[in-house]
């Protein structure tokens, strides 16, 4: 058998409201950078990068949406070295 390492997830659950939309999202530490951003009631998946941008992953989002949830990241998100969690307000 093949051996793998397991690494404890940063994660974070949090709901929020805008322009009539509720938002509920998982966003989870990419060892790679950046945050990953998952809608699970959606299906929609995306890579955020602090001050840049919010990055698609799957092939179906609203652009409306991606830009509110950016919007509120940029605002409410505190992230460390190399665009880690760190809290959410």
């Amino acid at each position: 058998m093949g051996e793998f390492m397991t690494k404890k997830l940063n994660a974070k659950q949090i709901e929020f409201q805008t322009d009539g939309t509720r938002y509920d999202l998982v966003l989870v530490d990419d060892p790679y950078g950046g945050i990953i951003v998952a809608w699970t009631s959606t299906g929609y998946l995306w890579r955020y990068y602090e001050g840049d941008y919010l990055k698609p992953l799957s092939r179906d989002y609203n652009p409306h949406d991606a830009k509110n949830i950016f919007d509120w990241l940029e605002i409410n998100l505190a992230t460390g070295p190399r665009g880690q969690l760190q809290q959410v307000s």
